[in-house]
């Protein structure tokens, strides 16, 4: 999902005696005595682990320090604290203290694993020289090493056999002390022989914190944060409740994405408005069938209660876009607009024309972007709606807290290892994503890997543009050029793709247009009024300035700027998917979108030609990356 937005320094507190995070700074148990802060990697949106993260990191660990860390995990309360990094990376948290971290590795493919020297000292003290990555320092180079000094080679005594170049070891002094981890700079072989340079790279750390807690369950963590999580719920609602008065004109409504934010807001509604609003759910068609079945679960239990919930249904939208834009892109969002801002703006203009007040589960840790959004706003693409997040505040670990406080129903995917859930193919998700998504899900890659071949094929990229994710950009970034240069393959900087082409010439009387395809008479006539009034001559179609000479490739404009706007015109009526997003910002309610075609058709007698279609229109108008990610 590309790397978290850096908000200052990143703490958890935590009860000694607990042995529990706490999101306060006091325990309800045993108060502030037992607390302790714990630093961590910022922004710091920690969550639980569940199971499967939990076998999942011992996998990982297993597969580099052989040996299983479950005996230091197992009983405990594990937090994951999401990294900035290249792809996927979490810190692991246990016992009050930073463990170690797995990372997805962009070129190879696979997740890694590293030690913090607290997580050395527990391993170490466990298996001893059963595991795998360990060095024993002459002690004349520890106290140097301590202070930032390298270890040199010839300072090695003993070694594990495995250590290759660029694994992750641990530094033990003759007397079992194990007083760093660092990055090997030469294989096992190269540091017996006491080769000259640098064998190993301690990393820096400043402190080490290890303690063995006892231990402990949910219901612990609960008991001792029951304090602190009702203030955050009491305030929580009472923005909701200051939100819902100052615009008492708007029905309240939650946008619910299946996901764990929305389902938070979700149980906050219920608490302060009962069963008085109504339930948002868009169906982009490109959901997990988890997350589907799950939502119409919730829904058949919510109903009877008097909470209403709509479905803005986007159908196949996003399979019929594909092959007129080619793949979405993290810098090429049309897939937003066409399956979440049409469908919800469609449905909203329906069911309540006068507006609505929308609460979201919108958090500032996600994305600068969202760290920089107000808490209430104006939403500028679906109109009438007014936005509001109650838990912009919160942390993921909140979030987590109150919802098995409530005992709310999540979704599945959360016990599989999915760590966000949205549309399955988002380019947003991470490498480490897509891996999941093979292993768990296999019909859904199956399925999204045809149309990228389709598309590889046709662009002629090489396989790796797949393989590595190239895809998820329409032009590279720095990164992802980056990554290209170590794989050694010829990825192009920007992919491009027009269904509708043309050649624009000035002339003397004007600038004259070529299009790379025959000007369809009925068809321009259902979009023509776009443009200006409409007059009919034969095969010539008069759209306010233009002439557009149907049956053939031509059209003529007076100047620069309708000549531009003419090529708009052809291509939004050849290349139109119906996503509905022109249709609901249409102030005179001039624009349908015809059943059999599924696309847009214009209303000659309500339509004034103020163009504004043409500024919300995804084919023409996908600019921010962000936009139409938030209902």
């Amino acid at each position: 999902m590309g790397r978290p937005v850096f908000l200052g320094k990143a703490y958890i507190n935590w009860c000694e005696e607990c042995n529990v995070p706490l999101i306060g700074d006091s325990c309800a148990v045993h108060g502030k005595e037992r607390v302790f802060r714990l630093d961590i990697t910022p922004p710091g949106d920690l969550r639980f682990a569940f199971e499967k993260d939990i076998e999942f990191i011992r996998s990982v660990f297993k597969e580099h320090y052989g040996v299983d860390i479950g005996e230091v995990l197992d009983g405990k309360v594990v937090l994951l604290n999401k990294l900035p990094s290249e792809d996927d990376a979490y810190e692991i948290i246990v016992d009050g203290y930073v463990f170690g971290y797995v990372k997805f590795n962009p070129i190879e493919l696979r997740w890694r694993a590293g030690l913090k020297v607290e997580g050395a000292i527990a391993l170490w003290k466990r298996f001893g020289k059963e595991m795998k990555k360990w060095i024993i320092v002459d002690k004349g180079a520890v106290e140097p090493i301590k202070k930032g000094a390298n270890l040199m080679a010839v300072g090695v005594l003993e070694a594990e056999p495995s250590i290759r170049v660029n694994d992750e070891v641990i530094l033990v002094s003759e007397d079992g002390e194990v007083f760093a981890t660092g990055i090997a700079k030469k294989d096992y072989e190269a540091l017996m022989r006491g080769e000259r340079g640098t064998g190993v790279k301690p990393k820096r750390q400043k402190k080490v914190n290890y303690r063995e807690g006892r231990k402990a369950t949910m219901e612990d963590v609960l008991r001792a944060n029951s304090i602190a999580l009702e203030d955050k719920v009491v305030k929580s609602r009472e923005f909701m409740r200051r939100v819902a008065n100052r615009y008492s004109e708007l029905p309240v409504a939650v946008a619910f994405s299946g996901g764990k934010d929305s389902l938070a807001v979700l149980g906050l509604a219920l608490e302060e408005f009962g069963g008085d609003f109504t339930v948002f759910f868009n169906n982009t068609g490109i959901e997990f069938p988890e997350t589907v079945e799950y939502v119409e679960k919730l829904r058949k239990e919510l109903e009877p209660k008097g909470i209403r919930f709509i479905v803005a249904d986007a159908g196949d939208a996003f399979w019929r876009a594909l092959y007129v834009f080619s793949p979405p892109g993290r810098d090429y969002r049309w897939c937003c607009k066409v399956t979440k801002l049409g469908p919800i703006t469609l449905a909203i203009k329906e069911s309540y024309p006068k507006g609505v007040l929308m609460f979201v589960g919108q958090r500032k840790y996600e994305s600068i972007k969202r760290f920089k959004q107000p808490r209430v706003w104006r939403n500028e693409w679906v109109p009438n709606e007014i936005g509001a997040s109650p838990i912009f505040h919160w942390r993921a670990v909140e979030v987590w807290l109150y919802i098995f406080s409530r005992k709310l129903p999540y979704n599945p995917l959360y016990e599989r290892g999915f760590d966000r859930i949205g549309c399955f193919l988002c380019p947003s998700a991470s490498l480490a994503e897509f891996e999941r998504l093979k292993r768990e899900k296999p019909e859904l890659w199956e399925k999204w890997f045809r149309a990228l071949e389709h598309w590889r094929k046709r662009f002629g990229f090489p396989e790796e543009w797949i393989t590595y994710g190239f895809w998820r950009w329409k032009r590279l970034s720095k990164g992802e050029k980056s990554i290209a240069r170590k794989l050694g393959v010829e990825i192009p900087e920007e992919r491009s793709w027009e269904p509708v082409k043309v050649k624009i010439e000035e002339t003397e009387d004007g600038y004259e247009l070529e299009f790379n395809t025959v000007l369809n008479k009925k068809r321009l006539l259902e979009v023509a009024p776009i443009l200006g009034e409409v007059g009919v001559e034969g095969d010539v179609i008069r759209a306010g300035e233009v002439e557009f000479f149907t049956g053939t490739r031509k059209a003529r404009a007076p100047d620069e700027r309708e000549a531009v706007s003419a090529y708009h015109l052809v291509k939004r009526a050849y290349e139109c998917v119906g996503c509905g997003v022109c249709v609901g910002k249409c102030p005179e309610e001039a624009l349908s979108i015809d059943e059999r075609s599924k696309k847009i058709v214009v209303d000659w007698d309500r339509c004034v030609h103020c163009r504004e279609c043409m500024e919300v229109c995804p084919l023409l108008k996908i600019k921010n990356p962000e936009e139409g990610s938030q209902l």
